[in-house]
């Protein structure tokens, strides 16, 4: 009989330590986040879902939903340095609405742009968005390359500039909110470049 009773005392301390453990941890995750904390939550879950995505931080604000919340916005992008990246956008508001997105927009995939057609003052916001751009528009210096050199041997990165300079290159020439974009293969012996508007016009092109 001692011994049951002893067995029964160990029982209760260790029910006792389990329910000040789910408390706490209830608690912390109910209420007491910090903005860094909630951010690590949702891109621990982000990345364990997309795995192959680089996946970035664009803000993080106190939420409108619940106080303790908060708002998280991120980018997704798949196949970053290629032709045709795919780019979407996820709102969470952590942890008011767990982790479901509350707002999620996909602005490109196999080398659609979804929402230019529509828009006729649209505007480029993004480098994964001008690369997506640049390649659908079948313009043939580029597609030439890709094709020479191959869609997955080809790396592809774009640069926005309020200002580019006309030393900046071989063209001799000023361009005002441009994207310049760099299509580079290591089976090349050069690079083309594009100049292209922020509404997503080529307007010049090079080769280095």
């Amino acid at each position: 009989m001692e011994l049951l009773g002893r067995v029964a005392i160990i029982a209760a301390v260790v029910i006792v330590i389990a329910a000040v453990a789910f408390l706490l941890s209830s608690h912390v995750i109910s209420g007491a986040l910090t903005s860094q904390q909630a951010v690590q939550y949702v891109l621990s879950d982000m990345r364990a879902s997309n795995p192959s995505a680089n996946i970035t931080v664009i803000n993080v604000s106190a939420s409108a939903l619940k106080a303790g919340s908060w708002n998280i916005v991120l980018s997704a992008v798949y196949n970053a340095s290629k032709p045709c990246p795919t780019l979407f956008i996820e709102d969470f508001d952590y942890p008011a609405t767990g982790l479901v997105p509350s707002v999620d927009n996909l602005y490109t995939s196999h080398c659609v742009i979804y929402g230019i057609s529509t828009a006729p003052s649209y505007v480029i916001s993004s480098p994964y968005i001008a690369i997506a751009r640049s390649y659908n528009q079948s313009f043939a210096p580029i597609t030439a390359y890709v094709r020479a050199a191959g869609y997955n041997n080809t790396f592809v990165h774009a640069r926005f500039f309020s200002t580019l300079n006309y030393s900046a290159t071989p063209l001799n020439e000023n361009f005002t909110s441009v994207w310049l974009i760099n299509y580079t293969a290591k089976s090349a012996n050069h690079s083309e470049y594009v100049v292209m508007s922020s509404s997503g016009a080529i307007i010049a092109n090079y080769t280095a």
